[in-house]
């Protein structure tokens, strides 16, 4: 195979991708864009996602080869394909690889370096092992689609395909760590990432539970009152957030009224009565409503306050900030043209990767790849025979996590997951909010410094000459004012990966704006699309840019830590919230010349069509999917209809007269996609989703018996670890300073600095 001039990270990467719809091929993209050389497989017909606009951006940059595998010549090809590759990706249901003579273990027989990636719909645990993972599906069984007052009570469907996208972000991820692994052992290994098991990653902190304690928020007033949307003067709607006082502080000087500062700001840090949150909640409407938004939008961000306008999707795709950032690119399509799509979704700084080009045609490279297969031998991955096993990726890697809220410790938590000692820096100026923190601080020690003090940012330097990987979440400039920016870093450690994660980026004017998950979403199009154009704008149930964020740090901390051990060199990365919005709406996100906007949105929503669709039986909602009109007349056929052209109304009738189970009974058999429509609570004791540890509990220090998520994806080598619950502030203060070398009598001088703080349970 020939390389592509790239100077990705994954530049001496090859990849070859059996992908088609959305996951598998989303990850060969993801891999592309760092530089990978991707080869796309397809049959005769082609990938049967050809037909819809994004295949545009989920192939871009691969090269197509059409091969019938049910020939022998198709898979005598395949294989030698395969011979000579680093990556094989994959989503065929279980068993349908094999056959085709293409699974894991024919392949890497002849190449032990073979790191094979398969995301099918469900693990090895589930029921449905053997069944198709459509999204929409998935998405009922895993409760991304809840009934809502807005919607009249009943569920609200997303087309969004949220379990694919998560199935390609851990993909990337376990990939990444799979060639780290690979780096050390010069073996590869087989990975899993079920569709279904990849939503629980998505889901997060909404699956903490506390079993024995009784849990006071004290983020109420927040929570209710500054993150909220609301509606101003021009009937456009702001998304307005701030979870500390000073964007109290900095909303209310904005908006001119300073005098309700103090009564304000006195509700932070307490759990607060509804009727006073009732009574600010309606002060802070009707002051939204004397400005238009885009005027609010301004005013606020120019005070550091956090607010955006809940814009389309169209808006987003032309805005100043979006385009110059590259969240929004634009490609040559073969078929389409200029086309918009989403921008390369991390940035490694040192070894920059791209777009390397568009979407193939069917076929289009199958003479050029097949010559130049006749004089290639197969290349397995150089082996060390002297190389010791590890019992994960990252082992030997130390990372220091100065992150806070969800995205940036998702990215520490996951790559502790994958081995690496992570130290948590915690702030001892900041109100523990421990729903979030039990979640994505598990498996992490953690130290309590004040870095504001010149002893606090001293022990932060003597923490970097063991560290490997630093992390940190913060507006583009907030390190670099405590002079603890990747330059700074870089000087004493030279070799240093240098993660940073925001709401915005760092590139673009907003680089330095405040950002939630919430202004991501209201910012890029999800809020509108969820409750309509001519609705009041909703939030997905999940956090799902602050966790794709999080997995797309870890991806490119991986990236960067691969480069390293083939150069010696380290660099920065990063990546925002609202490039991971645009990959989330990636069926949408793109525009060209005859493009026709016809999306799913608002609160009537229910489903794709009749045959794909949200429905009410007699004792519940399910949904049904019929991939084509084989499935269809089957359903049809099952309710006793011979019409394939049957009224719609008459369809919901008669699902309503028969139970769930009596629909599941009779329709699955027939080829028919059927599934209750699921709430957390339905399965979060469901002993499938227990056995295989996707959800947990466990008893913390504090909190007493704790549901927290576990670890998704499965690698067969180096398998992701879950790791101690998430310590309490300061746990391991003592512990990681006497590593470090500060003698006990240093550590209490620290501590009566008031650099360093003691544990506090």
């Amino acid at each position: 195979m020939t390389t592509n001039g790239s100077s990705g990270a994954l530049r001496d990467i090859h990849v070859l991708e059996f992908g088609q719809y959305v996951p598998g091929p989303m990850l060969g993209m993801l891999l592309s864009d760092q530089g990978a050389h991707v080869i796309k497989v397809e049959r005769p017909e082609g990938d049967p996602a050809r037909s819809e606009p994004a295949f545009a951006t989920w192939n871009r940059g691969k090269k197509s080869v059409a091969l019938d595998l049910k020939t022998d010549a198709g898979k005598a090809t395949a294989r030698k394909l395969a011979a000579n590759a680093d990556v094989v990706i994959e989503n065929f249901r279980p068993g349908v690889a094999d056959r085709l003579g293409i699974g894991y273990e024919e392949l890497s027989a002849g190449n032990p370096g073979l790191i094979y990636c398969s995301l099918p719909g469900y693990g090895e645990e589930h029921p449905s092992r053997n069944e198709p993972g459509w999204d929409p599906v998935i998405s009922a069984e895993t409760g991304f689609y809840p009934e809502t007052n807005e919607s009249g009570g009943e569920p609200l469907f997303t087309p969004l395909p949220i379990a694919s996208t998560f199935s390609a972000l851990l993909g990337s991820v376990s990939v990444a760590m799979a060639i780290n692994a690979r780096d050390k052992t010069g073996r590869g290994q087989r990975i899993e990432v079920p569709l279904h098991s990849a939503m629980f990653t998505a889901m997060g902190s909404r699956i903490i539970k506390f079993n024995n304690y009784e849990y006071v928020d004290l983020f109420d007033f927040p929570r209710t009152v500054m993150s909220h949307p609301y509606e101003c003067a021009d009937g456009r709607w702001i998304y307005h957030h701030g979870m500390f006082e000073r964007f109290a502080r900095q909303t209310l000087t904005a908006a001119g009224r300073t005098e309700w500062i103090d009564e304000v700001t006195s509700l932070f840090g307490r759990p607060v009565d509804s009727d006073t949150l009732d009574v600010w909640q309606e002060r802070f409407a009707e002051m939204f409503k004397e400005r238009t938004a885009w005027q609010w939008e301004s005013d606020i961000n120019a005070q550091g306050g956090a607010c955006t306008v809940c814009k389309t999707v169209d808006e987003w795709l032309v805005h100043d900030h979006a385009v110059s950032a590259k969240m929004v690119e634009e490609i040559d399509d073969a078929e389409h043209g200029r086309m918009k799509q989403p921008g390369v979704q991390v940035r490694l700084r040192g070894t920059p990767g791209a777009i390397q080009g568009r979407a193939p045609k069917l076929g289009e490279h199958t003479d050029e790849v097949v010559a130049g297969l006749q004089d290639s031998p197969a290349r397995p991955a150089a082996t060390d025979a002297n190389a010791a096993d590890i019992m994960s990726a990252l082992q030997g890697v130390r990372v220091l996590d100065l992150c806070i809220i969800l995205a940036g410790p998702t990215c520490g938590r996951t790559l502790g997951e994958f081995g690496a000692d992570v130290i948590k820096i915690d702030d001892p100026t900041r109100v523990l909010d421990p729903i979030g923190y039990i979640d994505v601080n598990r498996g992490k020690r953690s130290i309590m410094l004040n870095l504001k003090t010149d002893e606090g940012r001293g022990v932060f330097w003597k923490l970097v000459e063991s560290a490997d990987v630093i992390v940190e979440n913060n507006r583009k400039s907030a390190v670099e004012r405590l002079g603890l920016g990747y330059e700074a870093v870089k000087k004493v450690k030279p070799d240093i990966v240098y993660a940073s994660l925001n709401a915005f980026g760092y590139d673009g004017p907003w680089s330095e704006r405040a950002g939630w998950e919430q202004l991501a979403q209201g910012t890029s199009g999800m809020q509108v699309r969820r409750g309509g154009r001519d609705g009041k704008p909703m939030l997905a149930p999940y956090a799902v840019n602050d966790y794709g964020t999080g997995l797309m740090g870890a991806y490119a901390v991986a990236l960067a830590l691969h480069e390293r051990n083939r150069t010696g060199q380290g660099q920065s990365v990063d990546s925002g919230l609202a490039l991971t919005a645009g990959l989330l709406q990636s069926p949408y996100f793109l525009d060209y010349e005859g493009y026709q906007r016809d999306d799913i949105e608002g609160v009537d929503a229910r489903g794709y069509s009749t045959r794909s669709k949200l429905y009410e039986a007699a004792d519940g909602w399910l949904y049904v999917h019929c991939p084509d009109d084989a499935a269809y007349g089957a359903f049809l056929s099952g309710l006793n209809f011979r019409d394939i052209h049957h009224d719609a109304d008459a369809i919901a009738e008669a699902i309503r007269a028969n139970s769930i189970e009596h629909w599941m009974q009779e329709l699955r058999p027939l080829g028919v996609s059927i599934t209750p429509n699921l709430t957390m609570e339905d399965y979060r004791n469901d002993p499938v989703v227990r056995n295989a540890g996707f959800i947990v509990t466990r008893d913390h220090h504090v909190w007493g018996s704790v549901d927290h998520s576990g670890t998704t994806a499965r690698l067969s080598a180096t398998p992701p670890r879950l790791g101690p619950p998430a310590p309490w502030f300061g746990m391991h203060t003592d512990e990681i300073l006497t590593e470090a070398g500060y003698t006990p009598a240093q550590i209490q001088e620290l501590k009566a600095s008031g650099a360093a703080v003691a544990p506090q349970p």
